[in-house]
């Protein structure tokens, strides 16, 4: 007997597991943040979770800075963090859409 197949693994089946994992850590880099979520291709993920024009999406992050430690820790460099501020709310169906 076949295990069956796993979900497709889309956009916003990715976006959610990245929401998830910005919930209980905050401020992470993109680094930090596809190492966790395997997601394939990070940046795309994150450019795409505040669109409302795509299904799924629609999340509210923040952005700030982090200075990490290169070059055999001699020097520092500012890094890109994101944080999440709110999920995608549903769209509420109007009471009124007929009057």
């Amino acid at each position: 007997m076949k295990a069956p197949p796993p979900p497709p693994d889309d956009r916003a089946a990715q976006a959610v597991r990245v929401a998830d994992y910005l919930e209980t850590h905050p401020h992470s880099t993109q680094k930090e943040i596809d190492a966790a979520c395997d997601t394939g291709c990070i940046s795309k993920v994150l450019s795409d979770m505040p669109r409302d024009d795509r299904s799924g999406m629609g999340y509210h992050l923040a952005y700030g800075w982090r200075e990490v430690l290169c070059v055999g820790g001699t020097k520092r460099r500012p890094v890109r963090t994101y944080a999440l501020l709110a999920r995608p709310t549903k769209k509420q169906k109007d009471l009124f859409e007929n009057t």
